[in-house]
């Protein structure tokens, strides 16, 4: 986020630059022949406000680009975390490796992806904790899309630790 900053103020220094460099070098070329003091300066003067402002808008919309991701990351952790917190506080479920990753699309209007994944010892297990899961979620977010990559493996017993 800095270097942007950084990048843009570099940007408009150079912008600045370009705009007074002609201004102070036009007289000192004794080879060049003097151009009319109609509208000449004008158009290039225009030109260079033209460009400092499109480089603004650039930098600025990468801003709130970089912003609205930060903000969309943030959203994908806590909703993680609240699943996750869901599957510790289930007797059933809370010695099990199952794990729920959320990712968060950019734009409000993609729904919320969670991958489950892990191990259970039944079909009722695997549904328990996909339900659980889903009305957790529909708490925190009413647009959450599920990949079920729980495998139900029967040979599996749980070991109290």
């Amino acid at each position: 986020m800095r270097w942007m900053l950084a990048f843009g103020f570099t940007l408009v220094f150079l912008a600045l630059a370009l705009m007074f460099v002609p201004a102070l070098s036009s007289s000192a070329w004794a080879q060049a022949p003097s151009t009319p003091a109609g509208g000449a300066g004008t158009t290039s003067v225009a030109t260079i406000i033209g460009i400092v402002v499109a480089v603004l808008v650039i930098v600025g919309a990468g801003v709130k680009l970089l912003d609205l991701r930060r903000k969309r990351e943030a959203e994908a952790v806590a909703l993680q975390a609240q699943l996750s917190d869901a599957l510790l506080r289930e007797p059933g479920l809370s010695g099990r490796a199952l794990t729920a990753t959320a990712r968060v699309a950019m734009f409000r209007r993609s729904p919320a992806v969670v991958e489950i994944s892990g191990q259970v010892p039944t079909q009722e297990a695997h549904e328990r904790a996909l339900n659980l899961l889903r009305a957790e979620a529909a708490r925190v977010r009413p647009d959450v899309q599920f990949e079920d990559r729980m495998s139900v493996v029967p040979a599996m017993t749980h070991r109290a630790g």
